[in-house]
C-alpha cells in the first residue's frame, strides 16, 4: 500500500458508512433549519434601532382587510367565539401579532395589556393574532392565560399575516373607527409609543 494514500479510503466500507450517515444527519439538520429559519428571522428581537412605521391613512385603498379569528378564553371572552373585524367597525382597533416563541413579541405584552386596560371604556378593542408555527394554538392559549392577557386572541387561521403583509414579528396595526388601516408598526412598541399610536385612531 502507497504510504501517502489517504487515511479515508484504506477502509472504504468504513468510510462510506461515516459518509453517509454524515449526509443523512446533514440532510435532516438542514431540513429543520429551513423550517425554524423563516420563523426565526421574522422574529425581530435580533436586529436594534427603531422598528418602521407606515402611515397608511388616506383614501379608500387603505381600509383594513377583513379578516376572523376563533378565539381563545379570556377574561373577557369565550373560547370558541368568532370575532370578525368587520363588526368592530365604529370602534378604533389595535392589533397586534405575535406568537409565544418570539421574546420581543412576549416582550411587549405586558404594555399592550396595560394601554388596552386604559382605553377599553373610550371603546378601543385590542386583539392578539398570533401566528401559528413553532407554536401551537395550545400553547398559545396557555401563554396568555398565564400572563393575564384579557383583550381578544386567537390563532391565524385565516392566513392574516398575508393580508397585511408583515415582514416580521412582532407587528402592530392601528385602525380607525372607519376600518382604516392608519398605521402599520413593525417591531417592539413599547407602552409610551402604544398611547401616542391609539390617540391617532381615536381622534
Amino acid at each position: 500500500m502507497n504510504a501517502s494514500t489517504p487515511k479515508a479510503n484504506r477502509n472504504p466500507s468504513m468510510g462510506g458508512d461515516r459518509r453517509r450517515g454524515l449526509g443523512m444527519r446533514g440532510a435532516f439538520a438542514l431540513g429543520l433549519l429551513a423550517l425554524i429559519l423563516p420563523l426565526a428571522v421574522a422574529c425581530g428581537g435580533a436586529g436594534g434601532g427603531e422598528p418602521a412605521a407606515s402611515d397608511a391613512s388616506g383614501d379608500a385603498a387603505n381600509i383594513a382587510p377583513d379578516f376572523t379569528l376563533t378565539l381563545y378564553e379570556t377574561e373577557t371572552r369565550r373560547k370558541g367565539d368568532t370575532l370578525r373585524l368587520s363588526d368592530l367597525k365604529g370602534s378604533p382597533v389595535v392589533v397586534n401579532f405575535w406568537f409565544p416563541s418570539c421574546p420581543p413579541c412576549v416582550a411587549e405584552m405586558p404594555d399592550l395589556e396595560r394601554v388596552y386596560q386604559s382605553h377599553k371604556d373610550q371603546g378601543v378593542e385590542f386583539i392578539g393574532v398570533q401566528q401559528i408555527g413553532l407554536d401551537s394554538a395550545e400553547t398559545g392559549q396557555e401563554f396568555i392565560k398565564e400572563i393575564g392577557v384579557t383583550y381578544a386572541v386567537g390563532a391565524d387561521e385565516d392566513d392574516i399575516i398575508t393580508k397585511y403583509g408583515l415582514l416580521g414579528f412582532p407587528a402592530t396595526a392601528f385602525i380607525d373607527r372607519d376600518q382604516n388601516l392608519v398605521r402599520l408598526w413593525q417591531g417592539v412598541v413599547d407602552e409610551e409609543k402604544l398611547e401616542e399610536l391609539v390617540q391617532e385612531i381615536l381622534n
